[in-house]
């Protein structure tokens, strides 16, 4: 919130007996709950008043309808100024509603996380990555559960291991039925080069795995890595607050296209977006998507080579390596091949095929993806 916007007026804090704080947010999410209406409505903005806050419920379908009028509808914090409320309000033919904290108090943090449970938003950019299962219906029920299991626990043990170099990741994952699109809930460019940091040490936990379940259990997978867009929900249970993450949008949707595409144990880097431009949440213009991946990919694979002894049950990854595949030129050098991919939809998509090569202090090293020779699509 820009500091004009500020209603100096209220200070909202958090202090008191917990217990009470803790009676206070469950009424705060009965209320916001009870707007909210099965899904019907979704929360849009608030702000402090005396006593309370107040705040902006409408019909979800006619935000999707007013998104492009103004930009505060679905982006940036919750938390509204004075005049950005009034303005969404008018727009939205919005009510304000109050909620009123009487003895108690919570903390803008708090409100926060209570309201975003029911709101719609908007992400610019982001980093995503699909698991894709492949040949997932041909495996019998028992399997496919396992097959499941073991690539939920080679995510979670990601993100455990990445946490303990310091890193920050808030892994989030929705299930496709037969794989998972995974992001990390913190935004910025530091928190998408640690999602992908977790995507390389899950595909090294997959494979360590493979030496010692059986094939039946542990699953062959396609991945594709992009950034884009998307909208992000909170999907709710009927009688409580506890429900999942989910996305969709520009990069869910490319990723869902370009999966179809992969080849068993492929890993394709999206550009998303193709040559057009990529809007920061900064609102600057950034490169074209295809140079802006590669950029990255280039800073990440660096950042992942100085995370060294990942410790993985009687096994060390000393280090993991990465890189894009492409044909070799006449000086000894390997230039990154490009993959032009046009879908069903005739839709064009530029993909590199990436290679990992796994480590380990005591023990044979692992090499993780195709040849370039073999990622040719089809």
């Amino acid at each position: 919130m820009r500091a004009e916007e500020f209603d100096s007026k209220v200070v909202l804090n958090s202090p008191g007996d917990p217990a009470e704080r803790g009676r206070l947010l469950e009424r705060l999410n009965a209320t916001l709950r009870e707007q909210w209406n099965f899904g019907s409505n979704a929360l849009v903005g608030w702000r402090p008043c005396q006593g309370g806050i107040i705040y902006l419920a409408a019909p979800a379908l006619r935000i999707f309808s007013l998104v492009q009028e103004h930009h505060r509808i679905v982006h940036g914090e919750r938390m509204m100024g004075e005049r950005t409320f009034g303005e969404i309000a008018k727009l939205l033919l919005a009510e304000p509603r109050r909620f009123s904290f009487r003895q108690a108090s919570l903390s803008p943090a708090e409100i926060e996380s209570v309201f975003t449970r029911y709101t719609i938003t908007h992400t610019r950019n982001r980093a995503v990555f699909l698991h894709d299962i492949a040949g997932f219906s041909l495996f019998s029920p028992e399997e496919q559960a396992a097959q499941l299991s073991t690539l939920e626990y080679s995510l979670n043990i990601a993100e455990e291991k990445i946490a303990e170099f310091g890193t920050e990741v808030d892994l989030a994952r929705s299930t496709t039925g037969d794989g998972y699109y995974a992001w990390n809930r913190i935004k910025g460019k530091e928190a998408d080069v640690n999602i992908f940091c977790v995507l390389m040490v899950a595909l090294a936990h997959q494979a360590l795995q493979q030496r010692r379940i059986a094939h039946s259990q542990v699953p062959t997978i396609r991945t594709v890595f992009g950034m884009g867009s998307h909208y992000s929900y909170h999907q709710n249970n009927r009688l409580s607050a506890i429900g999942s993450d989910y996305i969709v949008g520009e990069v869910t949707i490319d990723l869902a296209r370009l999966i179809g595409f992969a080849k068993p144990n492929q890993i394709l880097i999206s550009s998303l977006g193709g040559d057009g431009e990529i809007e920061s949440d900064v609102g600057s213009i950034a490169t074209s998507g295809a140079a802006r991946i590669l950029d990255f990919f280039d800073h990440a694979a660096a950042i992942l080579e100085r995370m060294t002894d990942i410790e993985m049950g009687e096994l060390t990854i000393s280090r993991i390596s990465t890189y894009l595949t492409g044909a070799q030129d006449a000086d000894g050098s390997y230039a990154v091949r490009e993959l032009d991919i046009t879908d069903k939809h005739g839709k064009r998509h530029t993909a590199y095929n990436a290679k990992v090569n796994i480590f380990l202090s005591n023990d044979d090293p692992i090499f993780l993806g195709l040849q370039d020779t073999e990622a040719a699509i089809s």
